[in-house]
């Protein structure tokens, strides 16, 4: 028996946009709901903790999947070195620029955002209880932002290059 992950690997390169853009908002709304969730939700009493819990592993399984499935579709055609023909790097070089454009955008605007707040409430002090989910995000998305551009931009495969690519990874 195959495990999930790997058929969700092995099934991806084929996939529709429709499809895989549905992986890019699962792998990219999961954490931050999450890290929502919890202080919202359950730190308010709102919803108790054992209501929480199987929400809170739907949710991170939710992220850890779509990187499993954003991996699974760009493989290296999202790396600076992969050998691609024109069309493929071209598709890559706009992925990456888009990513990065919307990396500055959301950097800008947090420090946008700090700064409105620093300037009208005084000090702002920032501990590891709000540092460390910031980590550990960057850490999950900034590798597969790429990737998940990649997924979210690339058009659909003509039926005859779609058959292909599942006879390449064996289905």
């Amino acid at each position: 028996m195959q495990h999930p992950l790997t058929a969700l690997w092995r099934a991806m390169p084929g996939a529709s946009r429709s499809t895989r853009r549905a992986w890019v908002v699962a792998a990219f709304a999961g954490f931050p709901l999450l890290q929502i969730g919890y202080p919202v939700l359950v730190a308010s009493n709102r919803v108790p903790q054992l209501v929480w819990a199987p929400i809170a592993v739907l949710l991170f399984s939710a992220t850890l999947a779509g990187v499993v499935a954003i991996h699974g579709f760009a493989r290296d055609r999202a790396s600076m070195t992969a050998d691609l023909d024109e069309r493929q790097r071209v598709v890559r070089d706009q992925a990456w620029i888009g990513a990065y454009g919307v990396l500055t955008a959301v950097v800008v605007l947090v420090t946008g955002l700090l700064a409105v707040f620093a300037s009208t409430s005084g000090p702002v002090t920032i501990g590891m209880d709000a540092l460390t989910p910031i980590g550990i995000g960057l850490g999950l998305y900034l590798p597969v932002l790429p990737s998940a551009a990649l997924a979210w931009s690339e058009p659909d495969l003509p039926n005859e290059l779609a058959e292909r690519a599942d006879l390449r990874v064996g289905r």
